[in-house]
Order: C-alpha cells, then structure tokens, then sequence
C-alpha cells in the first residue's frame, strides 16, 4: 500500500506544469486566495513537510541496520510546519516530539543550521548532535530559540507556561530577556498528552493567569492525530474540552488543507501576539506509521 501511494503521488507531481492551473501566479501571489499563504511560501513548506518524512524513513531504515535508536517519528503531523511559518524566529518554541516539520521550517528562517543533519546525529546517538548530545531524540537549537524538551508527556506545558509570563515580566521589572518584548511563546502537544495532569495543570495556570489580568502570551498546539499509542480519543473531545474555555481563545485548522491551516495559525499568533493572551490552536493531523520506532 505505501508503494502504492508512493507511485500515485510520483505520476501525478511529474505530471504537472507550472502555472498551467493558475496563469500567471508569480512566487509571491497567493496560492490559494484569500489564504495569505504565497507560491513560493508553499514550497518551502512543502520541502519542510517532505524534509520531516524523510527523516522519519531514514530513522526507520537506520534502525533495522542496527545504527539507529528509539524514535517517534512526525508522519502525518507535517502541517505544524504552517505554525512555523506563522510565526517569528525569535518567539521562544517547546516542541512536541511529532513536530519535526515545525523545527525544518524554522530552519528556513535562520542561516547557520544544518537541521536534517543535526536530527540525523540525534537518531545515530552523536555526540556531535547541537541538540542534547545525542542523549535523546528531541528537537531544539539555540539559534533556532528552539528549547530541548524529554519526550516524557507533557512534561514541557509548565515550561511553556514559565516562558510565556516571563516575556512581559521581564519587561516589567527590568530585567534582561533573551527574546524581544513582543515575543510569543508556542508549545505543541498531542491530543493524548492534553489528558496528563500536567498539561490540564499547566493549560489551568494559563487561563488562571489571563482571568486575573496578567499578561502570558502564550500559543498552544495541540496536534489531535485521534490516537494516544493505541487508545483512541473521543470523537470530539478536544473540541469539546477546550473550545469554548473562558480565558482561552480558539482557533481550528485541518492538517490536510496546507494553506488554511496557515491561515488559521497566522491568526492565531497575531491574537496571542496582539492581546498577549493564551490561545489554543486545534490543529487535525493523521498519524501514520507505528506510535514509535520500536513498534511492529
């Protein structure tokens, strides 16, 4: 069946011609109007999204040689690429660890880094790997303002949540920050880990800080594949849970539809930008392949 997709995918790509659907679209056009989303911005997506599946294959393939090690791979997840590109290099992320196209695409917007490389020492356990050492497959640089996170589950929503108040208080009492004072703070996690007592914790402190009229500029993202390992999730249940929470502006978005779901993310960062509020961003993927490498 992959084979298969593979294949159809393949024939239909080669067999397009630019601008053969829209005349005329020149790279900075709209590929999908009103979607703020330009020709030349949807392919560097693309080459994101399809950076982070081939790095989920080269892990699969490294560890049946025996060279690689422990992995959960972001197929299916590729769309939070979009929220990359919504956002500025300079606002502070805590990344799930299925967020591999959201690390590729904020990639694009800094020079120096090497990001297929860096993951690929991760997943071989290098020493030499700029994220932890080759301790463990997270995502995070430095340059990036990509903060290394475990992949325990949900363990980085408190972080996310310090992070986020610490942007205006810094301002406040005069102390130096390491991101701008308009800066936002972003965290993606799965639909499963918004169940763990620590991201209901931490999500509550959010919404607790903005009732009182603190300032917490912080994007929440829950990426809802509709499965934890091998439990499904309810029907709805995110929706439900966090749609229509006093103090938590939501967004949704469908993984599947590229240029709406950057739309939506825009949005979505402009308000947490703009209000310096928390907002919850829903955003439908797929998981495709086992829940890790180690899986059947």
């Amino acid at each position: 069946m992959a084979e298969q997709i593979d294949d159809y995918f393949t024939s239909v790509v080669s067999g397009l011609v630019p601008g053969e659907s829209r005349p005329g679209v020149g790279p900075e056009d709209p590929v999908q109007p009103p979607s703020p989303l330009s020709a030349q911005g949807a392919l560097d997506l693309f080459d994101a999204q399809l950076g982070s599946r081939h790095l989920d294959l080269a892990a699969r393939w490294l560890r049946s040689q025996g060279k690689g090690f422990y992995t959960i791979g972001s197929s299916g997840h590729e769309s939070n690429a979009a929220v990359a590109a919504a956002l500025r290099p300079t606002d502070p992320a805590l990344l799930h660890y299925r967020s591999g196209g959201f690390f590729l695409a904020r990639a694009q917007q800094v020079d120096g880094s090497d990001p297929l490389r860096d993951v690929l020492l991760g997943l071989v356990a290098s020493t030499e790997e700029p994220i932890s050492g080759g301790r463990h497959k997270v995502f995070g640089r430095h340059d990036l303002n990509i903060i290394p996170q475990t992949s325990t589950i949900a363990s980085h929503l408190p972080r996310a949540v310090g992070v986020a108040f610490s942007i205006p208080r810094s301002e406040k009492v005069h102390v130096p920050s390491p991101w701008p004072a308009d800066a936002i703070a972003v965290c993606s996690f799965g639909d499963a880990s918004a169940n763990h007592s620590t991201a209901v914790g931490a999500i509550n402190t959010a919404v607790h800080a903005a009732y009182q009229g603190l300032p917490l500029p912080l994007l929440l993202v829950c990426e809802d594949n509709g499965i934890g390992i091998s439990t499904r999730t309810p029907k709805g249940w995110i929706a439900a849970n966090f749609g229509d929470r006093a103090g938590l502006e939501c967004f949704e978005a469908d993984g599947s539809d590229l240029p709406a779901a950057y739309a939506t993310a825009v949005s979505a960062a402009e308000w947490v930008r703009r209000n310096r509020k928390p907002a919850f961003l829903h955003l439908r993927t797929v998981r495709l392949m086992g829940h890790a490498g180690s899986d059947v």
